[in-house]
């Protein structure tokens, strides 16, 4: 878990984190790779008040074109919830409406203020200097019944992407989900898209043969099932 580092300065800022789950609420910060505060991948679980996840619920179901964000309403840095020096923090729920590739957004307060309390913390890496991956690289997370998978990003040109399974992949163990580990998807290149942004979907079928990778506990094809798409960005994460 990458901890406090003192080799570039980062402003107190707004983050904004997509929710996904319904009984399990997990957190996906949004990334930009041009601002040294937001050059992080970070996922969290959630405990949020009951009556918060209700009205993300029923808005989701309301709104089922648009997403919900986690945003704190007083300026913070995210290392410290990297270290777990920070485990909750002020918020309030959004309804986030776009279009095209994040040309145009629009974010709606639909709740109160309230504390956002962090489980844990499944993944939480600042941004190097990395080269692009051979394949598509997904980190897979979730609880219980339900899976997600969030694009791994690396550099300028990349893309955010949240993708909801129709299930848990046979053979993925809820410690898989636990640790948001890595999976490969062998038949699409990723390699830096030719230094140009994605502009389409990379995964438009309906699902994908992929690789899971358990570190020293070797490696797992599974079947990853696509059901609900919950963000799509290419542009301000390549500001």
């Amino acid at each position: 878990m990458t901890t406090r580092h003192g080799h570039e300065h980062e402003d107190p800022s707004v983050h904004s984190f997509i929710l996904s789950g319904r009984e399990t609420v997990f957190g996906y910060h949004l990334a930009m790779f041009g601002m040294a505060e937001h050059r992080y991948q970070v996922l969290l679980e959630y405990a949020l008040p009951t009556d918060i996840v209700d009205i993300y619920l029923k808005d989701q179901a309301d709104h089922p074109a648009s997403w919900h964000a986690v945003r704190n309403t007083t300026d913070m840095v995210l290392p410290p919830i990297g270290d777990g020096t920070v485990t909750s923090y002020p918020a309030r729920l959004d309804r986030v409406t776009q279009t095209g590739n994040g040309e145009d957004r629009v974010w709606e307060p639909v709740s109160q203020g309230f504390t956002a309390r962090i489980s844990r913390v499944l993944n939480f890496r600042r941004f190097s200097d990395e080269e692009f991956p051979e394949h598509l690289t997904y980190l897979i997370y979730g609880h219980g019944e339900e899976a997600h998978i969030a694009h791994r990003l690396v550099k300028r040109p990349h893309y955010e992407q949240i993708i909801t399974l129709r299930g848990v992949p046979d053979g993925v163990t809820q410690d898989d989900l636990g640790k948001a580990l890595e999976l490969t998807v062998p038949a699409v290149p990723d390699g830096g898209h030719g230094g140009r942004p994605w502009t389409t979907r990379p995964l438009p079928g309906p699902s994908y043969d992929a690789v899971l990778d358990r570190g020293t506990g070797g490696t797992l094809p599974i079947t990853l099932a696509l059901r609900d798409e919950r963000w799509w960005n290419v542009t301000t994460l390549n500001v």
